[in-house]
């Protein structure tokens, strides 16, 4: 690996909650046959949170709607040999630690990444298309989100069956 590119260390697999949308579940669905209960769970929202996902009204309470972790805190997909799921993790794995701000490839604030690193060539392409879509699956999300808040929530299993059939899914 050169400079500018990941280290494929695990640590955002290791020590994160990993956010999803409904576009993220719809894609892991179709690639693992699991259903959403099998591999998602809740953590309370909180203020100050570096994600911008929106929380959910689940039985009276706003939460977030993360992939399973185990007790050390590493994602359920995540191997030694890495990822399960490469092929359709979610947007937000694709494009971590990068975002769009004002229309460019930007870096966020990483708690994992051990260095800085700067995608270049047909990496930086990819991680930039890859942002942008995470940032219009999050932004139709939140409007799944305040549809289904505004409605008074419910419990996870219906919230997942509005979110999936509120959501197009490409």
């Amino acid at each position: 690996m050169d400079e500018n590119s990941c280290l494929r260390c695990g640590n955002c697999c290791t020590q994160f909650g990993v956010c999803v949308t409904p576009y993220d579940i719809a894609r892991i669905v179709e690639c693992t046959g699991m259903k959403p209960e099998e591999f998602l769970s809740l953590i309370d929202d909180y203020p100050e949170r570096e994600r911008e996902e929106p929380a959910v009204l689940i039985d009276g309470k706003m939460k977030i709607v993360v992939l399973k972790r185990d007790l050390k805190e590493v994602c359920c997909f995540y191997s030694k040999d890495g990822c399960k799921i490469y092929e359709c993790r979610p947007y937000l794995c694709r494009a971590y630690p990068f975002i769009i701000k004002e229309g460019k490839l930007a870096e966020t604030k990483s708690r994992a990444c051990i260095r800085c690193w700067k995608p270049k060539g047909e990496g930086k392409k990819q991680y930039s298309k890859d942002a942008k879509m995470y940032a219009k699956e999050v932004k139709e999300y939140w409007k799944i989100a305040e549809d289904w808040n505004s409605k008074g929530g419910g419990d996870f299993h219906s919230f997942l069956k509005f979110a999936l059939q509120n959501s197009k899914v490409r």
